[in-house]
């Protein structure tokens, strides 16, 4: 009775892990929005170029995409991936060694700088105009790292866990700028031009990729790098491109 209670378990154990991923229909895509223009909820539904791009992946695969909003810190820790949560993450994540260590990347998609925008009232047109000044970032993101190594020793470096509440920290004047990659601030000066404006780029080279667990997601890191290779040479990345920027 207690062995078949132990294998009644496992048996239990891997459908909810099958169920959490999707099975072999659905491949469950883990995200952190909004960050517009590349992942946002419009109408219930999510979007932008990273989660059609992964769509796109995903057709390829001959599977559907189910899109779990969790958050950035446990998708770059990869325990969002270790717990069955998803099975990749797409969330302008850059590439980076100390990221690695913890999650495995695909070839990379998308190259972004960093970038300063701020609020047309400051007067301040540079990162050095932020001394004794507010500045905001996301927490845990390379805008944050960029920040801290760059900014005045005197600005009050503000981080913020949820992505939009930046630009909501902005309008509401407790910060007086944002250090971020340049997608999403570019997008908010195109929807917002009285209001903020871009003063400075910072070329950082920086390549964005898709996120898998550590170990254990070789075949699927394989099938997401044809995928890819795939999407480019038939244009539909360049299409999928076009309709973001």
């Amino acid at each position: 009775m207690k062995r078949f209670s132990y294998a009644l378990s496992a048996l239990l154990g891997m459908a909810l892990f099958a169920s959490a991923c999707g099975g072999g229909d659905a491949l469950v895509l883990c995200t952190d929005a909004p960050y517009p223009p590349m992942e946002m909820e419009i109408d219930g539904e999510f979007t932008g170029f990273d989660i059609e791009l992964m769509r796109a992946i995903a057709d390829e695969l001959g599977r559907e995409l189910e899109v779990n909003n969790i958050g950035f810190d446990p998708i770059t820790s990869g325990l969002a991936m270790e717990s069955g949560e998803c099975e990749i993450a797409a969330a302008s994540i850059t590439i980076t060694a100390e990221r690695e260590e913890n999650i495995d990347f695909s070839d990379p998609y998308f190259t972004a700088d960093q970038s300063l925008l701020v609020g047309t009232a400051s007067g301040i047109t540079n990162l050095a105009g932020f001394a004794g000044r507010n500045l905001g970032v996301q927490t845990g993101t390379t805008g944050e790292m960029y920040a801290n190594a760059n900014a005045p020793g005197d600005a009050t470096i503000i981080s913020f866990e949820n992505p939009g509440d930046i630009f909501t920290a902005l309008a509401a004047g407790e910060i007086e700028g944002v250090l971020q990659d340049i997608v999403p601030n570019a997008d908010y000066v195109l929807n917002n031009p009285d209001d903020a404006e871009l003063v400075e780029t910072y070329p950082t080279d920086e390549s964005y990729g898709f996120a898998v667990a550590e170990e254990g997601s070789e075949d699927l890191l394989n099938d997401v790098n044809e995928a890819l290779a795939t999407l480019r040479e038939n244009g539909t990345y360049d299409d999928i491109y076009d309709d973001w920027f």
